[in-house]
């Protein structure tokens, strides 16, 4: 412990992390719940079940309990600083982006760490200059393209400027050549930095190992978690070590006096031809942003020759714009879909074991897998269909009860013969206050008052081009509509409400509505252009199996002059 600057705090801090992971993982193992070791390890998915879940999550855990030791640990004591400037710095930017490896990540440390990683590579570039020329001008490249990819994504929302993350792979295999000839760093830390670079063929293994259900997830998430310590570690030693004296390469080693340039380029155009084979479907490629998709959703909307957003974009697209799983939004699209594809087969297996693991694993309601899925999951699809039909049945035979209510109320028998009496065949709910807009009227609806005027008498108000009544919005309404040639007699027997108001027609279109298209009525100007009466009734009627039953509305319209609002029977009336 001594032989480090922070060796016993490495030591607490790393051990206490095992005992923690160690713990829990018995926890899970006797209880099913697993909720805590999730939470230590960050592990995601759902694995085969008990022990042998438990197990593989137990280990990761010990390996990053090692991690931390490896982090925390400080340079060794018979080592000094190196005075060197850049070294210095370069330090500074490895320690830097080890803290931003365990912060969250918003936008902005996002941006931080792309900008920590354009000055790691600008530094290990001038840092390893016993390395050819030709390595780390190639890795220097390789190594700015992923931050400005990442940036250019985040900014222009480019994300096939990644180029599958062959950049990355490229300046890490040219890096570790540098530094394996450098003579200031371990082998055993050339090596750790060697490790992470399976990371990027983990899917295709896995997905070929492992070909069906969630654990396809759960081990990618178990590897990419392990990957993912190897490279702290790296960053780590990188720094305690840059305080080393450069040594001569060991005599033996294969030293090739060309310079080490030509196998290191021939590893990478070997790993690129792999990246290039077809399994490469499932290696990191372009994340699609919820705001791709919304812009295409909204293309569709306002153009209906653009095609519908159908099987695994619509997936991926739901995924995004739902914001679940949370963890899933920054996974690139190929990775997301074998993901969705392993949720299908949970889904259509239908184990309530499994679907409830979920809700603890993943983040996710079962309820909510249908809509989810529907894309790429022909069972969901089904299932919503079904849903949909049933619906739709309910909905019709819901509207089929109503025009049987309103038949039941007796019809209105008019006392002179009128232009045209329409009864309205179902009943009306509407979501606003019905009114009737005008444009010649000159004036602006949303500033003439009219709807405070309308409270007065609760029932109807008018001004020149524009008409409101109260249809009520919290009930049916069994809607009638009489236009007449002359003033009918009053009636208020039978009515809990009538009220008369005067409108001036510009245009000759007296169209109720409530704005939304839930409820239309016909037209009351009969005889086009100029002044009428419009008058009002209104009663409550009882409704089958309904405490607030429903209203009955009948509304006249004749040929007349005045404004004068006249309210022939009130609600207060006995």
């Amino acid at each position: 412990m001594r032989r480090y600057r922070f060796g016993w705090v490495a030591a607490v801090v790393a051990g206490g992390f095992v005992v923690a992971v160690v713990v829990s993982g018995a926890v899970a193992a006797v209880t099913d719940d697993g909720g805590h070791l999730w939470l230590l390890t960050g592990v995601l998915g759902q694995g085969p079940g008990g022990w042998a879940t438990v197990l593989p999550m137990v280990a990761l855990g010990v390996l990053q309990g090692w991690g931390l030791w490896q982090i925390l640990r400080g340079r060794s004591m018979k080592e000094k600083a190196e005075p060197a400037g850049d070294a210095r710095l370069l330090r500074a930017v490895l320690y830097a982006s080890l803290l931003f490896a365990f912060v969250p990540s918003p936008w902005w440390v996002g941006i931080l760490e792309d900008a920590l990683r354009v000055a790691l590579v600008v530094l290990l570039y001038r840092v390893l200059n016993r390395a050819s020329t030709v390595v780390r001008t190639v890795a220097l490249v390789a190594g700015v393209c992923g931050p400005v990819a990442g940036l250019a994504d985040m900014v222009l929302d480019v994300g096939s400027l990644r180029l599958f993350g062959l950049p990355w792979l490229v300046w890490m295999v040219l890096t570790l050549v540098a530094q394996g000839r450098d003579g200031r760093w371990s082998r055993a830390t050339v090596w750790f930095g060697a490790v992470p670079a399976a990371d990027f063929f983990l899917p295709v293994t896995v997905s070929t190992l492992v070909p069906d259900g969630l654990a396809t997830f759960y081990w990618i998430s178990i590897g990419s978690r392990a990957f993912e310590v190897f490279g702290l570690v790296w960053l780590a030693r990188t720094a305690h070590e840059l305080g080393s004296r450069p040594r001569e390469p060991a005599p033996g080693r294969g030293h090739d006096p060309r310079g080490p340039w030509r196998p290191a380029l021939a590893g990478t155009v070997a790993m690129a031809v792999l990246v290039l084979v077809p399994v490469s479907d499932h290696v990191p490629g372009p994340v699609t942003t919820s705001r791709a998709c919304e812009r295409a959703e909204d293309e569709r909307r306002w153009d209906a020759s653009a095609p519908s957003i159908t099987g695994e974009r619509a997936f991926v697209c739901e995924v995004r714009t739902s914001g679940k799983p949370s963890f899933a939004q920054g996974m690139p699209d190929g990775r997301l879909i074998v993901y969705g594809h392993r949720l299908c087969g949970a889904y259509t297996r239908a184990d309530p074991r499994e679907l409830a693991g979920l809700r603890g694993s993943d983040g996710l309601d079962p309820a909510d897998l249908a809509t989810l899925l529907a894309g790429i999951c022909p069972r969901a699809a089904a299932t919503l269909k079904a849903a949909a039909e049933a619906e739709q049945r309910e909905l019709l035979a819901w509207e089929a009860a109503q025009q049987r209510e309103c038949a039941k109320v007796p019809r209105h028998r008019p006392l002179i013969k009128p232009v045209k009496a329409t009864v309205v065949k179902s009943p009306i709910w509407p979501e606003l206050p019905l009114q009737a807009y005008e444009e010649g009227s000159g004036t602006d609806p949303f500033e003439d008052d009219l709807m405070d005027r309308a409270q007065e008498n609760d029932l109807v108000a008018s001004a020149p081009g524009h008409l409101i009544v109260f249809a009520g919005t919290s009930v049916r309404s069994c809607v009638t509509v009489e236009t007449y040639a002359r003033r009918p007699p009053m009636e208020t027997k039978g009515w809990a409400h009538v009220v008369e108001v005067g409108y001036h027609s510009p245009e000759g279109s007296i169209v109720l509505h409530d704005g939304l298209g839930s409820a239309l009525l016909p037209d009351l100007a009969a005889h086009g252009k100029g002044h009428y009466r419009i008058r009002v009734h209104m009663s409550r009627i009882p409704w089958e199996g309904e405490e607030r039953g429903a209203q009955r509305l009948l509304i006249m319209s004749y040929p007349g002059r005045g404004d004068r609002v006249v309210e022939h029977r009130s609600r207060k009336s006995p």
